[in-house]
């Protein structure tokens, strides 16, 4: 990751907000949905979520990176699930609308990837 002059990288570029897209009815397999239970685990865009975590885990577990660059490698986790075809939403269910969804955004979705980043390190 290049540095800015003094050794600092910028914070990761928020570029989708909660709630953008409105009310979201109908999910796509590429979706990642929060929450617990079964039914969000076994949801296919959960499943590919988990694959690419593998992924990035040894570069995001790595003691030499620093906190600001394991938000990178988070956000660079979020990218790619959202630039899959179709694209990849990160999605909570709406408290007011029951079987509708919303978009909790990159900053919710950059905290998502990072708690499963850490999950099960050594």
């Amino acid at each position: 990751m290049p540095r800015a002059k003094g050794g600092s990288i910028p914070p990761p570029q928020v570029f989708v907000n909660p709630g953008d897209g409105g009310l979201i009815s109908e999910l796509n397999e590429n979706d990642v949905l929060s929450g617990r239970g079964g039914r969000i685990n076994n949801h296919p865009g959960n499943i590919t979520f988990r694959t690419v975590v593998e992924d990035y885990k040894r570069e995001y577990l790595d003691p030499r990176i620093r906190k600001l660059e394991k938000a990178h490698v988070a956000a660079r986790l979020v990218a790619q699930i959202r630039s899959a075809n179709p694209p990849g939403r990160f999605l909570r269910e709406d408290a007011d609308h029951k079987g509708k969804y919303v978009e909790i955004g990159d900053q919710k979705a950059w905290k998502k990837a990072g708690q499963a980043l850490r999950e099960d390190a050594p």
